[in-house]
């Protein structure tokens, strides 16, 4: 079911937007969600996203706090994190601390869905969850993950015309 909302991006200024010719907002079908998140969307490439010549460039971290910001600042709840020894500030805290995760798991599970069909864009995942990495160990298996998928781009493109051995 999808349902049409206001597109909050025709409410900005976009004519003097020095990014108006290369803006990918304008390509996205925002009427498709409500309009707090795309306030969050239209908002996050103020901060997060530069374009250099050609090409977008994202600031992971910051994305990653703006989301968390979003939690704090619209008094959101964690459905099914809740604990109930917790004060109001911890379990906020936990809260907090679980979106981080949650945002590394989305990473993770996109790395894994494209890593046979985009191998490239599963190095990309993997890459950005190394960003994000709150230990040595987590970091030591992002980099296995982009080795290993590595290795998948190599034999495929090796491979590809069907005469060499397997």
């Amino acid at each position: 079911m999808s349902y049409n909302y206001r597109n909050m991006l025709e409410y900005r200024n976009c004519n003097e937007c020095s990014s108006r010719h290369t803006c990918f907002l304008l390509r996205i079908p925002l009427y498709h969600y409500p309009e707090n998140v795309q306030n969050f969307v239209i908002s996050v490439p103020q901060s997060a996203l530069k374009y250099y010549p050609g090409q977008w460039h994202a600031n992971y971290q910051e994305i990653q706090k703006q989301i968390v910001q979003y939690y704090d600042l619209n008094n959101c709840e964690l459905l099914g994190n809740e604990v109930r020894i917790l004060t109001n500030t911890a379990q906020r805290e936990s809260d907090r601390q679980k979106i981080r995760e949650l945002f590394k798991q989305y990473l993770d599970t996109a790395a894994k869905a494209t890593e046979d069909k985009n191998p490239e864009l599963s190095i990309m995942f993997d890459g950005i969850g190394l960003v994000l990495v709150s230990d040595y160990l987590e970091a030591v298996g992002k980099i296995f993950s982009m080795f290993k998928t590595m290795e998948k781009i190599k034999i495929n493109t090796t491979n590809r015309c069907g005469w060499e051995l397997p």
